[in-house]
């Protein structure tokens, strides 16, 4: 079955519609006029279709939240900087009720926002401090998958895209063992320990490559990671297994 409807309504990259390059935001959303098994064409005003557009393009829903992990000591100085810095780069992008930014500092906090929130949201970015094991929060301190699993699974969502800018959390075992909690579409995480500004420039990189031209997850995150300055590296992971 293809992946979208004839009536279904989607969001395109802008830059593959005429004049698109005109439009204030990265996405358009337009219905859905033609389908098959790889490709959609879409309607332009005046009831016009597009030309072909890959089906790998386009999305169902879309939402980026970017839920900042507070820890008492570097917020000032690197998370509420990194976190702001992320929210007027993602504006430029999407409308801003496409977008939240939430600032927690207990996992107990994610929960309560997860369970009114998750619906709106496909793409969820983790600003923090984190290792190969666990990611911390100012109250409660370190908090491993099976912690996210508690608060976060219990609610029926649609998995999800996660982009933690945690240091080490695209280590094994946390990015195994949380890329196979069933609200985790794929985890993109760092291997390191990485500087804001390089956390910063990935992230704004990939969503540049995945949004606004149109690139595959897959595509968007191996095209950032060759652009990470140094020998910093991200890794993506899903369903347990390190993708290549």
């Amino acid at each position: 079955m293809p992946k979208f409807q004839v009536g279904d309504r989607v969001y395109v990259p802008a830059s593959v519609l005429p004049e698109g390059d005109r439009d204030i935001f990265a996405m358009r959303r337009c219905e859905v006029v033609a389908a098959s098994d790889r490709s959609i064409q879409v309607r332009l005003p005046y009831g016009t279709s597009s030309q072909t557009i890959g089906s790998s393009k386009a999305h169902h829903s879309l939402g980026i939240a970017l839920v900042s992990i507070g820890d008492f000591q570097s917020e000032d100085g690197l998370i509420n900087p990194l976190s702001k810095s992320l929210l007027q780069f993602c504006r430029l992008l999407l409308p801003d009720d496409h977008i939240s930014s939430v600032k927690i500092r207990a996992i107990g906090e994610f929960g309560e926002w997860w369970a009114i929130h998750h619906a709106a949201y496909t793409h969820i970015i983790l600003i923090g401090h984190g290792d190969k094991t666990a990611i911390y929060f100012g109250v409660g301190g370190a908090r491993l998958p099976i912690s996210f699993d508690r608060r976060l699974s219990k609610h029926n969502t649609s998995p999800k895209l996660f982009v933690s800018l945690c240091c080490e959390t695209g280590k094994a075992p946390f990015a195994r063992d949380f890329s196979k909690l069933p609200f985790c579409r794929a985890l993109i995480a760092p291997e390191k320990s990485i500087h804001g500004a390089v956390a910063s420039q990935y992230l704004q990189t990939f969503l540049s490559l995945h949004l606004l031209q149109g690139k595959s997850t897959k595509i968007a995150f191996n095209i950032s990671n060759s652009l990470v300055p140094g020998n910093d590296r991200f890794a993506m992971w899903a369903a347990g297994t390190k993708r290549k």
